[in-house]
Formats: C-alpha cells, structure tokens, sequence
C-alpha cells in the first residue's frame, strides 16, 4: 500500500480514493431508492453506509430540549438577522423528528455514507471523481473527497463497523426509519429474466442483462429493431440473439438481402442450413409450394383443430402479389387473368379450394406442386395473357431459372439462413418478399416451439420505391408472428430510410410492433430523428453519437438502459466482420 498520495491511496496498482456525504449535504426530503444514482453510477464506484440507531428516550428528550432551547433564542433575534431562518429550520426540524418518533413510531439514526472510486491510472480516477460529485449534485446531495485521509476511509469502508472519529463526525446525519428505509440498496436496473438469453452487460452498474423474448407475461410482444451506423455491430447483436435462440431450442431463420457471407460461418458452425438463393445458386426454394399444410401447432394449444380456409385461395394471393412487385401498375384486367391463370396452374396438378386436394389419396402424401414453368405455359397459351408472361421468363429460361423450380433444401433444419447478396437489384425486392412469405409459413407451422424470424435491413420492403402491398403485407407478417408465439427481429442503418414509404406509415406499423428497440451508435441527426419518434431525452441522444462499436440503448417502453453486447471468443470469430481481425486470421493460416 502506498500512502504518500494526497488524493488517492495505490494498493497493488489500484488507485483508490473516497469521498463522503457531508452531514448537511443531504436532501431534506428524500423519495424511495434516494441513493440509487449512486448505486448505479458504474464501474469503479462502490458504496458503503453505515447505520447506528441511537436510544429512543434519550434522543426525543435531547430533542425536546433543543427545540425549547431555539424556541426561546428565536425571541430574542430579529426577523431580520440570519440566523432567524436557521433557527426557524432548526425548530421545523426538531418538530418533524418528534412527530416520527411520538406519533408514528420510527426510530432515530446517525447515517454515515462513504464512497469508494476505483481506477488503474490517477487520470482515469479523477474522471471518474469528478463524475461521482456532478452526480451527486445532480441528486442534492454534497460529496466531499477525503483528502488526506484516503488512508482512515479505506479503513472506513472495510465492513468492520469501526470509523474514523473524524469522517464520521463530518458525515454524521440525522435519519429517521422512513428516510433509512428509503435508502435500500438492493435496488437496481437489471434485467434478469430467468429464462432469457443473455445479451451483454449492463453499462450503469456491470450487470448482465437476460432478455426472455418469448415472455408474454413481461413484454407485450418480443419483437424487435435495431438502428446504428453501418460497423456499430448489428450484425454482431442479430447473430448473438439467434444463436442463443437456437440454443434454446427454438427455430431461427435469418433473411439477409446484403453480405450473406457473413453469416455463413455462425450457420455452419451450429449445423444450420445456409441457402443461397441468386442465379448462381442451385439452392431453391420452390415458389409455388403450400406449406401451410397442418393445423397451426399454436393455434391448436388454444382449441383450434384444423384449417378451414382455403390453402389455395391463401397461396393465390399471396403469388399475385410476388408478381405485382414485379411488373408495377396491373390493371385490373390484368390481375383477373393472373388469379385464373394461377388457379388453372394448379388445378392442372389435381389441387383446388379443397385443402383434401392438396393430398395424394393415402391422405398423407402430398401432391406434387406445380413450378413457375407450369404458370409461365398457361399465360403463353391465349393470346390476352401472353404479355403477362414475359414477366416470368427469366424464372423459366432466364438467369433466374434456378430459382423457379422445386425445393431442393432442407427446410426442416432449425437454424436457416436465406443469403439473397447476389439477387438483381431489379429482382431483389420480389425475392425478398418470397424469402419472407417462406419464413412466415415455417413460423406459423412451428408455433409450439416459438420460431425467431431475424432480417438485416428488411427495410428495403418499405423504401421508397417499394410497392405499397409488399410493405402492407411486411407490417402485418410482423404482427402475425406475435400472434403465432414467434418473435420477429429487423435492423437498419437508418429510421429514415423506414419512413420512407407514405409518410412512414408501414415503417411506424413495424416500430409499433416492436417492444423492444436496440439504439446502437449513429451521426448526431439521425440520432435526433430517433429522439423525436421514441422521445429519448437530451442525455440519451447524446449518449447514442458516443457509443462505441457493441453498446447501444436499449429501450422497452419508458425504460432505456445502456448495454454493452458480449459475445464468446467462439462467437466472436465466427461473427466479425473487422478487417483487422479478417486480415489477422488469414496471415495466421498462412505462417
């Protein structure tokens, strides 16, 4: 231990130095959890307070008698004079101890409140010093450092009930049992849920933060969006969460439209299935399947038994819509001959409005379902719906051919990435669209286990040249998952981008839908765009433009707590994307 320093003690390369409440530096009147700030001020800051409960029938004499005492000087002092005040509060005070002790039974105690303040270089320990006092203003109260004496508090704060006689006269306040019960320490804002997935830690105080996604009870929906710079670490954060998902034996899929690749190490070190879809691809997810084939597992746990809705009317329409996103402005006409013509396609294969049609006549087997060749031969055959057709040549004979056949993947793998990196520009949006029709019908199949539907910038369904029926159809999947006992997780660079599309309409649909919004770091004006739509206040927003890569607000309802993501070593480098690290790793495989 070194003691020569006169504003901190050295105790095995550790600085330490302390403070303390002055005895006239409290609040006079203090509300519940009055020394939380203080609890919760961070890392390197510690509390200690100490209470000595002093003899009822002596204290309410000695303070009858004081109170007489200030009475009779009070006669003889000018309303003018100083002291007039001090006596008159003195005398209000004195009164207010006897009332708590006579008439409401509280006890009497000296309080005594020491603060610790850790750090590994004196520069540091003097940031964190000078923040504990402005906090301490902050919350009325008055910290004085123990200069001098780091030596007698670190003995002080030792739980040995033994103070020095001089910082104890000096922090010595007079407390009732309401305003010492008032002080309870075992207050703070973790979030711990026992079932929950671990995210990171908490920034106030170092405490791990557990979120359960799938708790109704707690969260009105455990959907939920996150917003940061590109390199903030949302992709860090999204591959965390899905990954402990999976852990937790729930189904995952991710819809990622740009740098797949990223994801592809996290797929295939948990055995997931990665399914690249592009014209170079061979993977496919067959566009025309219905899957939807059974009872929804969660709608059967509340006395649903069976669908009676047509299947086929369901997969029409939603096939209609695939195809409005890429031919724009359809006519009315026009949308008629593509529902007959989709109708017709199918009906070929022996498949109508009768869900008993979808199988063979075992009742189990189901039927093989038509392709995109099948419907792109009926519109070819009359002559008022050959136009409709080019539409759908490229999924034929095209570059897009490989994406217009049967499914060839394993969609009943637990944990499945969708990577649409490679799709056209003009086919990304449709694309998009259909790997999130797909992922919407595994979620309501698996509805018992709770299924996690995770998308890196799903905002490119509700820009602003998307189609209106593609966002419409976007929000209330969103919604839908809720309702199925799934969880839905987007993220952007930007809330602008979002509100893109008729005045922001679908992206606040989607934002309402979210409980849960993680704000990592951004540029000061969208980090003031993100103030106004979750009404942060001006601390927040100024917190949100200094996080660095990993920490973000997270914000459920009125509660917002700064976190810092952790990930495993393991995760780490299945996850980074850093150049540094990338760079690092390869020059090691090659030595």
């Amino acid at each position: 231990m070194d003691t020569h320093h006169p504003d901190y003690l050295l105790i095995d390369g550790v600085c330490h130095a302390y403070l303390y409440i002055s005895g006239y530096g409290y609040s006079t009147v203090v509300g519940k959890g009055w020394l939380t700030p203080l609890i919760e001020a961070g890392e390197g800051v510690s509390l200690s307070f100490y209470l000595v409960k002093q003899p009822r029938e002596k204290t309410v004499n000695a303070i009858g008698q004081t109170t007489m005492i200030n009475r009779s000087r009070m006669r003889d002092v000018g309303d003018t004079r100083q002291d007039f005040e001090e006596l008159g509060d003195a005398i209000g005070a004195g009164l207010y101890l006897k009332e708590g002790m006579n008439r409401e039974g509280q006890d009497f105690y000296y309080m005594h409140t020491l603060i610790e303040v850790i750090a590994d270089d004196p520069d540091t320990l003097e940031q964190r010093v000078t923040a504990v006092e402005t906090l301490c203003v902050a919350s009325d109260m008055l910290a004085k450092r123990c200069e001098y004496k780091h030596e007698a508090a670190f003995l002080s704060f030792l739980p040995l009930l033994i103070s020095d006689p001089d910082i104890e006269r000096k922090s010595r306040r007079n407390a009732l049992t309401s305003g010492v019960a008032a002080s309870f320490p075992f207050a703070s804002f973790e979030l711990s849920d026992q079932k929950g997935i671990f995210l990171g830690l908490n920034l106030y105080n170092r405490s791990p933060v557990f979120i359960d996604l799938y708790d109704d009870y707690k969260y009105t929906n455990g959907n939920f969006a996150a917003f940061g710079n590109s390199g903030a670490g949302k992709s860090t954060l999204l591959q965390s969460i899905g990954k402990r998902l999976r852990e937790q034996q729930r189904k995952v899929i991710y819809i990622v439209p740009e740098k797949g690749h990223e994801y592809r190490p996290l797929c295939e070190a948990v055995g997931g299935q990665f399914i690249k879809l592009g014209p170079s691809s061979p993977d496919c997810i067959g566009l025309m399947d219905i899957r939807r084939l059974k009872a929804s597992p969660y709608a059967a746990q509340n006395g649903g038994t069976q669908r009676r809705e047509s299947l086929l009317a369901e997969k029409v329409s939603w096939l209609s819509v695939w195809y409005s996103l890429q031919k724009r402005n359809l006519s009315e006409e026009d949308m008629n001959y593509i529902d007959a013509s989709l109708i017709e396609c199918y009906g070929r294969r022996g498949i109508t409005f009768d869900n008993a049609s979808l199988f063979e006549e075992d009742g189990v087997t189901i039927k093989e379902m038509p392709v995109i060749q099948e419907w792109y031969d009926i519109l070819r055959e009359k002559q008022e719906t050959k136009h409709l057709s080019v539409i759908l040549t490229r999924y034929v004979s095209g570059s897009a051919a490989s994406m217009g056949g049967h499914t060839n993947v394993d969609t009943e793998n637990p944990y499945i990435v969708i990577d649409l990196t490679d799709i056209p520009d003009d086919l990304q949006l449709a694309t998009v669209y259909a790997a999130t029709g797909f992922a919407t019908d595994i979620t309501v199949q698996n509805g018992d286990v709770g299924t996690a539907l995770l998308s890196d910038e799903l905002w490119k369904l509700l820009g602003a040249n998307s189609n209106p029926l593609a966002a419409d159809y976007t929000m209330r999947m969103v919604k839908l998952i809720r309702s199925q006992g799934g969880v839905a997780g987007v993220t952007s660079q930007g809330m602008a981008d979002m509100m893109a599309l008729d005045g922001g309409k679908y992206g606040k649909g989607i934002l309402d839908s979210c409980r849960i919004k993680f704000i990592m770091q951004m540029e000061d004006q969208e980090a003031r765009l993100v103030q106004n739509i979750l009404n942060l206040t001006e601390e927040e927003t100024k917190m949100i433009t200094r996080f660095r890569r990993g920490e973000g607000l997270l914000c459920i309802g009125h509660n917002h707590v700064p976190i810092a993501v952790h990930v495993s070593p393991r995760e780490y480098e299945a996850i980074t994307t850093s150049p540094t690290d990338l760079r690092a790793r390869q020059q090691a495989r090659v030595e």
